[in-house]
């Protein structure tokens, strides 16, 4: 019987797979090191961060598959052969996911014609919150409860959304109901007035309160002040407060529902 070679069947085949082996562990750390650079750099340049988080995504899986392609070269599989087996596998996988890939492409030109960039506070399908990031499928969005919503990209691209930081400035909308007793010009000269003390109201374009409908049991006065788009929510707030307080003080009523029952004693 022939003794065994170890080593001929070590180089043989052993060998190989050591090859194979030490390529993968050094590629796949290699690839970690190669992205954790790149994207370092793109930090430091003017891209916006969320299109640095798209590229982070698209970079990391083509590493990883550069990283097992050549890590099975080193078992002297025919790359030629295997570039062919990947990409007839790669074909099918396209067909079977092309609403995925319908995502990549959606997130692609959504980062292309930029209708909104990270940190931006949008309206889409019944959600309102903040975006935090973009990836090759999916936009992550923050909302203001702190929930995290996650949208297709594909979904969002042909969506209708309101982008609620794209303007420098923004125009707060409210209504304020007083009873028909109260003096209406004296409301309306108070509403301005807290408007013309709070520091966040905008001079210009100039706040505008006037009468805006007559109700069954109240007087409607409409307010329209612009603010720094960031100044929004705090300043609509502290309005609907101090507008309240100074009717109080100076007897505006506010006027509440109520039903009026008569009684007629009939015999």
């Amino acid at each position: 019987m022939r003794n065994f070679d170890f080593m001929n069947y070590f180089i043989n085949k052993g060998q190989p797979l050591l090859d194979a082996v030490i390529a993968f562990v050094i590629g796949w750390y290699g690839a970690k090191i190669l992205l954790y650079i790149v994207i370092k750099m793109l930090k430091k340049s003017t891209i916006d961060p969320i299109v640095i988080s798209f590229i982070k995504s698209v970079l990391n899986v083509a590493l990883k598959v550069l990283v097992i392609v050549t890590s099975i070269a080193q078992l002297g599989v025919n790359i030629s052969s295997l570039v062919t087996v990947l990409a007839t596998a790669g074909a099918a996988i396209v067909l079977g996911l092309k609403d995925s890939m319908s995502g990549v492409v959606s997130g692609i030109v959504i980062l292309m014609t930029k209708p909104f960039v990270k940190g931006d506070i949008i309206e889409v399908n019944g959600y309102i919150g903040k975006i935090e990031e973009i990836q090759m499928l999916y936009t992550f969005l923050i909302t203001f409860d702190n929930k995290m919503v996650v949208i297709p990209n594909n979904e969002l691209s042909s969506s209708t959304f309101v982008n609620y930081s794209h303007e420098d400035i923004r125009r707060i909308d409210m209504t304020f109901d007083i009873h028909y007793d109260s003096d209406v010009e004296k409301a309306k000269a108070i509403i301005l007035d807290v408007v013309e003390k709070h520091t966040l109201a905008l001079k210009e374009p100039e706040a505008y309160a006037r009468v805006s409908q007559y109700k069954d049991s109240a007087i409607s006065i409409a307010l329209r002040v612009w603010v720094k788009t960031e100044d929004f929510y705090v300043l609509k707030d502290d309005l609907m407060e101090e507008i309240k307080r100074e009717f109080d003080n100076n007897n505006i009523a506010i006027p509440y529902q109520q039903i009026d029952i008569h009684v007629h004693n009939q015999k």
